[in-house]
């Protein structure tokens, strides 16, 4: 008996929901929502993973990018980002969407798009209208007013305008440096080289680093000449002595040279006029042949020839009394290397006033009449000698032993030294001669020393006594004519 054959009933399909209707949406309305840079197209599209990922990179550009790269390309990728977006959500939307849905989400799209594109738009005006005013100051020179228009420059405004952000930062740098540059410059109106270095470099950093900020260049330069002369006239001497010998560098900044034949003479005169007050005569007699030699048709050659006229007999005065400092054996240089004194009197009829140096024994008898206290009292030098032995003019015997030993002659001499005396006006020689001093001799006993306790005798030569009536007598014919 044959089994019956088996049924087959096919099995219903496991239950699958429906798919979920496609979203549907104007596309000019999620292109114009995407414009507003908010990934509001996305939205509309309910493309939630895709919106935040639009927004992170939106943000990193608009908030991160912009601010920090300055520059146009980094403008053009942004440019170039929201179109993308717009087309993007252009290609993803479509549908049938009735007229309601499609105005509805339209009207939506411009709420969003409408006030971003409107404030950047504003922001990008007013940073232009900024950047044309930085500019105009920029080649006006106006470092004060380029800042106070840079200081209105915000973050919305770098956003909307990154270039603009570029030149004023640029602007911003260059006007600080200037600002420290003129305050060197300042400084160096005292008249110090280093803060001139200083300065200078600063500005013409300023020129090769911060191109189109030239005219701040010139009037930060102008403002440091305009400041000329400075408050010391030697310290401007050493400012147009810095200027004339800095090397040309080719720019704006060589004009500062200008000034120079403008500022140079009346620094000179006023400057050697102070050595002058201060007796520094070595530099006040340098710095006036300076101005003669410099500027020798200038109204003050007059008051500078007799500047160096002072200066030099000043010079004189001071190296007459070092040369009659010091010396050996009483006398001073003074006595072989002689000096002249200008202002000194000449050597004239009468007692001439003499300054004595050497042999304080005779001159110490000399009347006081004769003798000056300073170079500038007096007429002659007088180097006198040590004492000599001058001419015999007795011998006498003398007995040693109270009376009772060997009789021994002793020769009597006049005192001779040797005198020269120099005009102290000229320097030279007036007089060269030997003088003998006489006086008593032959007393009727005489001392002397015996040697060894050996009794040799007194010795052979002897000076007088010497006169102090002869002393002056013979100096009268050195002092008088």
């Amino acid at each position: 008996m044959s089994e019956p054959m088996p049924v087959w009933t096919p099995q219903p399909p496991p239950f699958q929901p429906p798919p979920a209707p496609r979203r549907t949406a104007d596309r000019l309305a999620v292109a114009v929502a995407n414009a507003s840079l908010l990934s509001i197209g996305y939205l509309m599209l309910r493309r939630g993973g895709l919106a935040f990922l639009s927004l992170l990179v939106t943000v990193a550009l608009l908030v991160f990018a912009v601010p920090r790269v300055h520059t146009t390309t980094i403008e053009v990728v942004v440019v170039c980002w929201w179109l993308v977006m717009i087309v993007h959500g252009y290609l993803l939307a479509g549908g049938a969407v009735d007229t309601r849905a499609k105005v509805r989400q339209r009207i939506v799209a411009v709420c969003f798009a409408l006030p971003v594109l409107l404030g950047l738009g504003l922001l990008r005006a007013d940073a232009n209208k900024i950047g044309q005013t930085v500019t105009d100051a920029r080649q006006s020179g106006d470092c004060t007013y380029a800042m106070e228009n840079l200081d209105k420059v915000w973050f919305g405004l770098r956003i909307a305008n990154a270039p603009l952000a570029v030149r004023g930062d640029a602007t911003v740098q260059a006007c600080r440096q200037l600002r420290d540059a003129g305050a060197t410059l300042t400084t160096a109106l005292a008249g110090s080289p280093t803060e001139l270095n200083r300065g200078f470099a600063a500005l013409g950093t300023v020129l090769t680093e911060r191109p189109g900020h030239e005219k701040m260049v010139d009037s930060t330069l102008d403002g440091f000449l305009a400041a000329l002369p400075g408050p010391e006239p030697c310290g401007t001497l050493k400012i147009t002595d810095w200027l004339t010998k800095r090397p040309a560098s080719g720019n704006t900044l060589d004009r500062s040279a200008g000034v120079v034949p403008e500022l140079e003479p009346a620094a000179l005169t006023g400057c050697a006029d102070s050595y002058l007050a201060g007796n520094r005569w070595q530099d006040a007699r340098t710095t006036y042949q300076l101005l003669l030699k410099r500027y020798p048709d200038d109204p003050g050659r007059a008051q500078a020839q007799a500047g160096i006229e002072k200066a030099d007999t000043a010079i004189e005065l001071a190296e007459v009394r070092k040369r009659l400092q010091g010396g050996s054996g009483g006398q001073p240089a003074y006595c072989g290397n002689p000096a002249k004194y200008r202002l000194a009197r000449p050597v004239s009829k009468g007692t001439n006033k003499a300054l004595f140096f050497g042999n304080s024994t005779q001159v110490g008898k000399l009347p006081s009449s004769w003798k000056a206290t300073d170079v500038t009292g007096a007429v002659l030098v007088v180097c006198v000698g040590p004492d000599t032995r001058g001419a015999a003019v007795d011998t006498c015997s003398y007995r040693s032993r109270f009376g009772l030993g060997r009789r021994y002659s002793v020769t009597f001499h006049k005192v001779a030294v040797r005198v020269r005396a120099y005009e102290i006006r000229t320097g030279r020689l007036v007089s060269n001669r030997a003088l003998q001093f006489g006086g008593s001799s032959c007393p009727s006993t005489i001392t002397y020393r015996s040697t060894l306790g050996a009794d040799l005798g007194p010795p052979r030569h002897m000076d007088v006594k010497v006169s102090n009536s002869d002393v002056r007598r013979q100096f009268q014919t050195v002092v008088t004519r």
